[in-house]
């Protein structure tokens, strides 16, 4: 068939591809005709969620599978709280389709646009030291593997594929049905503050550890940081919000209008980086809200952006960031976007950035006009010696070897792969790249 003339771009604008075929399948027998068409092209077949991956896993020159088509809830059980969701709904959609069951994701990050399935492929997380990422709530996968075949699998039920599918960055099988472990609904007061960097730095595990959901931003080359802490409150708390007038001047002019003019104006002239740090350092800070959890953990996110992302183990936290404080003072570093500090527990989903280890993020961003390598290279570079695990949605320069040091399940993890997929359907470059 002839090559598509449709060039897909990720949310960021940092991957683009143009594939042969985009098919947006509605029902599993259509994932399935999807995948056997891939194999008798001879062609690769990887699936795309919101596109919010900043690296290239969704890219490929042959057919690109949308699951925008299957999504919705299957099933929900408030006595276990475990929930069935089709692979292709997405994150902004689950609150309202659990909420008649008086039930909640545990915990989210502060983007909601994900598909479900894309969350636990890349490993996507929030924070809070007692709570895992996504596909740390997994309990069971609904997959169409590579030959075609359908197949339910569960701690229980072909552990070791299990195992590997639920954060298998897509090259495991096409995810159909994910059902997760999910809590009785709360909601949240977050309460944020700007404080010296210094005893932020020096107190974040402690405050992490005390608060249930607690994180930090820092302005490069400021001495200050934007602190938030969200405290888990029973579902019927009152809601408490700024007037609607209050908000939409907080996140839509100065949060997403303002500020990216700011950016802007910063990448056209570089020396205007350390003074829009400056300012945003004292006033990023927004005021106190109550309301259900999906409405506080998420925000809008409109400017964007290129990011890197470092895993941690915890313990090493403090002098990690100090090398990359002083690296940035060292080089003079120019930028406008704040280094974004969260923690989360450790798990044991094998290719998990938390897999075994009590865990902090470091993420690193630039506006998406500017050239963002050379910066997120050098948060890696200088993290390296940390024992830093990349964020697999998010922009790194690691490859096979490098991984392989750093997750202790990585050669289980090639071996399922391998035997789910032996002529590497779910594969491209990129993803051989990583995995082969």
């Amino acid at each position: 068939m002839p090559a598509s003339t449709m060039t897909l771009r990720t949310w960021s604008g940092a991957v683009s591809w143009t594939p042969q075929q985009v098919l947006r399948p509605t029902s599993q027998e259509a994932v399935v005709a999807a995948v056997q068409a891939a194999r008798t092209r001879g062609c690769s077949l990887r699936v795309i969620g919101g596109g919010h991956s900043f690296s290239a896993l969704a890219a490929t020159d042959g057919i690109t599978l949308s699951l925008d088509g299957l999504h919705g809830l299957i099933s929900a059980d408030p006595v276990t709280g475990l929930v069935t969701l089709r692979g292709g709904t997405r994150l902004w959609a689950v609150a309202e389709l659990l909420a008649p069951y008086g039930l909640a994701l545990s915990v989210m990050g502060d983007i909601d646009r994900q598909s479900i399935a894309g969350a636990i492929q890349t490993g996507t997380h929030g924070t809070g030291a007692a709570f895992t990422g996504f596909a740390g709530m997994v309990r069971a996968l609904r997959l169409v593997l590579a030959d075609g075949s359908v197949v339910d699998t569960s701690p229980s039920q072909d552990p070791e594929l299990f195992e590997a599918a639920r954060l298998g960055l897509g090259s495991i099988g096409v995810i159909l049905e994910v059902t997760l472990q999910c809590v009785p609904a709360f909601r949240l007061e977050l309460v944020e503050s700007t404080e010296a960097l210094g005893p932020t730095v020096r107190s974040f595990l402690a405050d992490s550890t005390r608060a249930d959901h607690h994180e930090f931003f820092w302005f490069p080359r400021t001495d200050r940081a934007t602190v938030r802490t969200m405290r888990r409150l029973p579902p019927d708390a009152p809601r408490h919000r700024s007037a609607r007038a209050v908000e939409l001047l907080q996140q839509e002019v100065l949060g997403n209008g303002a500020w990216e003019l700011l950016c802007r104006s910063a990448a056209l002239l570089p020396p205007l980086s350390r003074p829009v740090a400056e300012i945003a350092s004292h006033v990023f800070a927004g005021p106190r809200v109550v309301d259900d959890s999906a409405a506080v953990f998420a925000a809008p996110r409109r400017v964007r952006f290129h990011e890197t992302e470092w895993a941690l183990p915890a313990e090493r936290f403090e002098e990690a960031f100090a090398a990359l404080r002083a690296r940035f003072d060292a080089e003079g570093v120019r930028v406008t976007f704040p280094l974004e500090i969260r923690r989360a527990a450790a798990d044991d989903v094998w290719l998990s950035t938390a897999h075994d280890r009590d865990t902090v993020y470091i993420a690193a961003h630039r506006h998406h006009t500017e050239v963002a390598g050379p910066y997120l290279l050098l948060v890696q570079r200088t993290l390296a010696a940390f024992g830093a695990r990349p964020h697999w949605g998010k922009m790194h320069w690691l490859g096979a070897p490098e991984l392989s040091e750093l997750y202790p399940r990585f050669e289980d993890f090639r071996n399922v792969r391998a035997a789910a997929d032996p002529d590497g359907l779910l594969l491209s470059p990129y993803l051989r790249h990583l995995l082969v």
